[in-house]
C-alpha cells in the first residue's frame, strides 16, 4: 500500500518548484510517485541485485523514469503498488517496473525506473557515450 498525504506532496511541490498548481484538486504531481521506488523494502531488493558476485564495489545510477497514466493519482488516497525488478547484464542496469492503482487489478499508473550499475570509480563513459554537463 502507498499514500502521499498532503503535506508530503505540498513539500514535494516546493522542492520541485511546482508552484503554478497551486489550485490541483489534490492531483498529485506528475514524478512524486517515484519516491515510492525508494520505500526500504524497494531499496533494500536494489541493494541485494546490484551486488556483484566478485565484490566488486557497484553503485546503481538512475538512468530514465517513465510515468504512463490512465488516471491521474491523488493525495490523501491509498494505492495498491506492484513492483518487479529485473537484472539486464548488457548494459549491467536493473529496470524496475511498478503498477499503481485503487485495487490490485486496476493501473491508474504504470511506472518505470532504470538504473545503471557501474564499478565505484569507473568514470570514463562507454564507447559511443559522451560525457556531458
Amino acid at each position: 500500500m502507498v499514500r502521499a498525504d498532503a503535506t508530503q506532496v505540498a513539500a514535494f511541490r516546493r522542492a520541485t518548484l511546482d508552484v503554478a498548481a497551486t489550485d490541483d484538486f489534490g492531483v498529485l504531481p506528475f514524478t512524486f510517485p517515484i519516491r515510492w521506488l525508494a520505500r526500504p523494502e524497494i531499496r533494500a531488493a536494489v541493494a541485494r541485485l546490484v551486488r556483484g558476485e566478485d565484490s566488486a564495489a557497484l553503485l546503481p545510477l538512475h538512468e530514465s523514469q517513465v510515468f504512463d497514466y490512465a488516471t491521474p493519482l491523488l493525495a490523501d488516497v491509498d494505492y495498491c503498488m506492484s513492483v518487479d525488478i529485473c537484472r539486464e547484464a548488457e548494459p549491467a542496469r536493473l529496470v524496475l517496473r511498478a503498477e499503481v492503482g485503487p485495487e490490485a487489478n486496476i493501473v491508474h499508473l504504470h511506472m518505470e525506473m532504470v538504473l545503471r550499475i557501474v564499478a565505484v570509480g569507473d568514470t570514463q563513459p562507454e564507447s559511443g557515450e559522451r560525457a556531458g554537463l
